[in-house]
């Protein structure tokens, strides 16, 4: 999937990922290195290394990194997202903020939000406020019941 010259860009996504709730889990950080390892046969070359040491979050671009994969295709970009997810998955917590990051990345992708089934928890937020004012306001009273 990724060319020598995209395996950069491709620990920068790996790990914005893993900073996608905003710290870095050792479980996740680990899986980042177990994938990238995976892709070089074992061993991580220095400059990954050097990348994943220096590495800022808050300087990621993810439009400019996805920008980079976008013409791949679509099969390829589906398992692009399957890593992220997997980096996602490696502290066995559920966090919507990984969520966002993995549909901003399939859009960043220009991937269908079908790409994204079963890697996300779908959670319609205004479909909870209403069932949340439904369970809130109390059922009209019976004809001929008095108010107290």
């Amino acid at each position: 999937m990724a060319s020598a010259d995209r395996v950069l860009p491709l620990c920068d996504l790996l790990l914005a990922a893993a900073y996608a709730d905003d710290h870095l889990d050792d479980r996740e950080a680990e899986r980042v290195q177990e994938l990238l390892a995976y892709m070089h046969e074992g061993a991580l070359p220095q400059d990954v290394e050097a990348r994943i040491e220096s590495f800022d979050p808050k300087a990621f671009d993810l439009e400019a990194t996805a920008a980079l994969f976008r013409g791949d295709p679509a099969t390829d970009r589906e398992h692009l997202l399957s890593l992220v997810a997997a980096v996602h998955d490696a502290d066995d917590n559920l966090d919507l903020s990984e969520d966002e990051f993995l549909t901003s990345l399939a859009a960043a992708l220009d991937l269908p939000a079908s790409a994204l089934g079963g890697l996300t928890i779908k959670v319609e937020v205004e479909e909870v406020r209403t069932r949340f004012r439904k369970a809130s306001i109390p059922p009209p009273l019976p004809p001929g019941a008095k108010k107290s």
